[in-house]
């Protein structure tokens, strides 16, 4: 057996999703543990529930950015702390209301019928990847910011290179190059964009975003540009890869004939989607500003953190019976959406699209099914956020 500390992070997933059987066994055992991470240092994997949630909540003791010394971090919220990220998510908070995504839900539910119908027009068999689980997520949030259809495509693209976490020479992933030039391309595409979008707004996401203001304060042009890369990355890939891993457990089981015949709730389904099938299912990265402890174990000042939040929704002391896929349980909170500070911004909007996925797809297909069996699923390994690469089904 692997020593704990001689074990590469991340390892690929059971082929029903669930985290790699040694790290959930390990993780039970020691929700603090030293790992060797792709660039081959030791880091510490945090996988308890109770210890996700800390490290997560104390921006103070754990930070998000990568290097201080960065510049760049300046605008991305992702990469800042408190209380320049409170700041900044006050602001683009107010793109993201229940107002606003129940406005946008007409628009949500017309962009799913369409694929839809096209997919049922096509006819069995189908790969519900490039057929729903990847076009949908990239047009509502093209849609939402008022991106061009034309240009989806290459959005799909920069995203794809721009979540790559393997090296190329691996097989998956893309290389330095690649997603530097993709994050290049994208760069000047966004700033374009959001230039265009300051000289005539509209009543879309990024409108609402240059208009957003806190007294006197708004976000700079900067901060729009960071800010609109990081909706399109996440509002991209997360919801994909969700649509994708949640088919797959639900299709062709008692459970989808039930959410097809109306007898479960959609947003129910969605819950245990994120919870058992995170997106997320490698790490989040976290650094400590200073000298600690954390679960008992000293942490010196610079350590390195994996956070997971996929082990997290599989800690047996947080829920009964985790690897179960069960929508009706009641122990069904997780934190696939993080958790504190950072907590997805773009959350409400993700659940709102899952749950017209979830509602209308069974119930348009109410005999789907997939064309392979679990183990025959080839998976994407060299990302943030992974799922298998076709999902063929039939009906």
């Amino acid at each position: 057996m692997i020593a704990p500390d001689d074990l590469a992070f991340p390892q690929p997933v059971t082929e029903d999703g669930q985290p790699a059987t040694i790290l959930r066994e390990l993780s039970y055992h020691k929700p603090l543990l030293s790992v060797i991470s792709p660039g081959g240092g030791h880091v510490w994997l945090v996988s308890g529930n109770e210890l996700v949630r800390e490290v997560l909540s104390d921006a103070a003791r754990f930070t998000s950015m990568f290097d201080p010394a960065f510049a760049d971090n300046r605008a991305d919220m992702v990469l800042l702390d408190p209380p320049e990220h409170t700041r900044i998510r006050k602001l683009a908070a107010r793109a993201f209301t229940v107002r606003r995504i129940q406005a946008l839900m007409p628009e949500i539910e017309q962009l799913l019928a369409s694929l839809l119908t096209s997919m049922e027009q096509a006819g069995p068999p189908a790969d519900l990847v490039p057929a729903l689980a990847s076009p949908f997520p990239a047009a509502v949030i093209c849609s939402v910011l008022g991106i061009p259809d034309e240009d989806r495509l290459r959005m799909r693209r920069w995203v794809s290179a721009f979540t790559s976490v393997a090296p190329a020479a691996s097989g998956e992933g893309s290389s330095e190059n690649d997603t530097a030039d993709a994050l290049d391309d994208m760069h000047t595409y966004v700033r374009r964009l959001v230039a265009d979008r300051f000289k005539q707004q509209g009543e879309d996401v990024l409108s609402a975003l240059i208009e957003a203001r806190s007294g006197d304060d708004r976000l700079s042009e900067e901060e729009l540009l960071a800010t609109t890369m990081l909706m399109i990355v996440a509002g991209q890939e997360t919801t994909a890869k969700a649509i994708t891993r949640g088919v797959m457990v639900l299709a062709g089981s008692s459970q989808w004939s039930r959410l097809a015949a109306g007898e479960m709730i959609a947003e129910h389904v969605v819950e245990e989607i994120l919870r058992h099938q995170s997106p997320i299912d490698t790490a989040i990265f976290r650094r400590a500003k200073m000298e600690t402890e954390l679960g008992g174990v000293p942490i010196k000042a610079g350590d390195q953190l994996f956070v997971s939040l996929h082990l997290a929704n599989f800690d047996p002391d947080a829920r009964s019976d985790p690897q179960l896929f069960d929508p009706g349980r009641t122990d069904q909170g997780h934190v696939s959406f993080g958790h504190g500070p950072h907590f997805c911004l773009g959350a409400g909007l993700a659940r709102a699209e899952l749950a017209a996925v979830f509602h209308t797809l069974p119930a348009r297909f109410p005999d789907l099914r997939l064309d392979l069996p679990l183990g025959k699923l080839h998976w994407s390994t060299g990302s943030v956020v992974n799922a298998p690469t076709s999902l063929p089904v039939r009906w």
